[in-house]
């Protein structure tokens, strides 16, 4: 029977072993391991230097020992000679002082001085004593040492020694095993230790962090994943805070973006209903338009222009909704001719608010009309009625314009209440309303920013107080 071929199981042991390492915890750990041979290296070599020198300072002081049983007036029996130089593990001893070398003990079979490798304490360095341990690890069998070194028990310039070198080679290689053995077994504990006291510490945050991430990038509106957060002032726990911030920044983003769909639902019904309304209004203003009263046809050309518009409004607001507004058509607008003709339709229901204009001549900027007049009635507006509602007798509105560096900026100045401080940062931000009461959505200013820069302009608040609020558009100038 064949068992058919799973994809998710192909590879599946070497694929969690490439995982592991590509991981953090898998960098973590070989990171470990080199640290643990580094220690193992730097602890190693000096404590190989130290046994190598203390073996044969071993065999010196044996040697000397012996030598000093020995007078050189006196004839030793070669039986005792050959047992003393055996016990010692050496083959010559001599001795050196006052410009005098005094042979002690000799063997026989010793080798000369042309066949001898020679390791000279009484002036070594640390580096000389750490490479002679080395050569004599890696030395090829058969070598004959001849050490000098300081005296230890008679005032001499030197002590001299030969010896074979094989035992001192038996004794470094099992030196160096059982030294390998424990100092590993030391330094792996060591390392584990390490190792998972940094998982605990860093590498499990940071894997919880990494997979409540990945979850919420599948998952947003999901409020059962959870950020985890806590009080470490390190980066993790600066990294956990932000993740849970923005995690709950891009929900509630979320959500407004579901009521802004909405709403653009809502508009669409009501939009439909308004351009059957619009449409019968339409027929009434062309009847007007042929009446014969001449003040009746002097207004209703602006009456169609006004229902068109409303009719416009209406589509821009649900196409807000969707963030697709229709780019600009730019061109050259007089803004005196715009000014004025925003202020005719938006103040027609404020009688007692004037509007005063101080604009430069011939001032045109470079915008699209119909934007341009949306903004500025948006505008006239929302001063009309900030300035029918407080108390102070002044409600004109001035409207000022000029070219500064070539920019064309247009001002205007109210003399209502001004804006509340708790709205100044927020008041371009959509449903974000300074006058609820008057029955204000909150989209008005948020898209006449929007209009404003979308023909490379810019619209602000500069001034806002008791006396006053001043917004001041800059587009550019023709």
């Amino acid at each position: 029977m064949t068992v058919p071929d799973d994809p998710t199981r192909r590879g599946g042991p070497w694929r969690r072993v490439r995982e592991f390492i590509d991981s953090l915890a898998g960098r973590l750990l070989g990171l470990t391991a080199l640290a643990v041979l580094a220690g193992e290296i730097f602890v190693f070599a000096p404590a190989l230097a130290g046994f190598h020198e203390a073996w044969l300072r071993e065999r010196i002081n044996l040697a000397q020992i012996a030598s000093i049983a020995v007078s050189p007036d006196l004839e030793v029996a070669e039986s005792l000679e050959y047992d003393l130089l055996n016990n010692a593990e050496v083959q010559r001893v001599a001795i050196q002082g006052e410009g005098e070398r005094i042979l002690l003990l000799e063997d026989p079979n010793a080798p000369s001085s042309e066949q001898l490798v020679t390791y000279d304490y009484t002036h070594a360095s640390g580096f000389q004593r750490f490479r002679w341990a080395v050569e004599t690890f890696f030395a090829p069998p058969g070598r004959v040492l001849r050490v000098l070194a300081r005296p230890r028990f008679e005032e001499a310039d030197f002590i001299e020694i030969v010896l074979n070198e094989a035992p001192l080679k038996r004794a470094l290689n099992d030196f160096a095993v059982r030294f390998a053995r424990i100092s590993m077994a030391i330094l792996i504990a060591a390392g584990a230790l390490i190792y998972f006291t940094l998982t605990a510490a860093f590498v499990r945050p940071m894997r919880e962090l990494t997979k409540a991430i990945e979850l919420f990038r599948d998952r947003p509106e999901d409020v059962s994943i959870a950020f985890p957060r806590s009080p470490r002032a390190d980066e993790i726990g600066r990294a956990q805070r932000a993740a849970a911030d923005m995690a709950e920044q891009v929900r509630n983003a979320l959500r407004q973006k579901e009521r802004l769909a909405a709403l653009g639902a809502a508009v669409a019904r009501i939009g439909h209903d308004l351009r059957n309304m619009l449409s019968t209004a339409q027929l009434v203003a062309d009847r007007l338009a042929r009446s014969e009263d001449p003040a009746v046809r002097l207004l209703a050309p602006r009456l169609e222009r006004t229902i068109d518009r409303a009719a416009g409004l209406a589509a821009s607001t649900l196409k807000y909704g969707r963030a697709d507004e229709d780019p600009p058509v730019l061109a050259k607008v007089s803004v005196a001719e715009a000014v004025e003709e925003a202020a005719a339709e938006a103040l027609i229901s404020f009688t007692e608010t004037q509007a005063r204009f101080d604009i430069e001549a011939k001032l045109a900027c470079v915008a699209d009309g119909d934007h341009l007049h949306r903004i500025l009635v948006n505008l006239m507006r929302n001063a009309g009625q900030a300035m029918a509602t407080h108390a102070r007798r002044d409600k004109t509105l001035v409207i000022r314009a000029a070219r500064v560096e070539g920019r064309c900026e247009i001002e205007l100045i109210d003399h209502g209440p001004g804006v509340r401080e708790n709205l100044r940062d927020r008041l371009f931000e959509p449903f974000v309303s300074a006058a609820p009461e008057a029955g204000g959505t909150g989209l008005g200013l948020a898209i006449a920013r929007e209009l404003t820069r979308a023909m490379g302009g810019e619209l602000e608040l500069t001034r806002t107080g008791a006396e006053g609020a001043t917004f001041r558009i800059t587009l550019p100038a023709a």
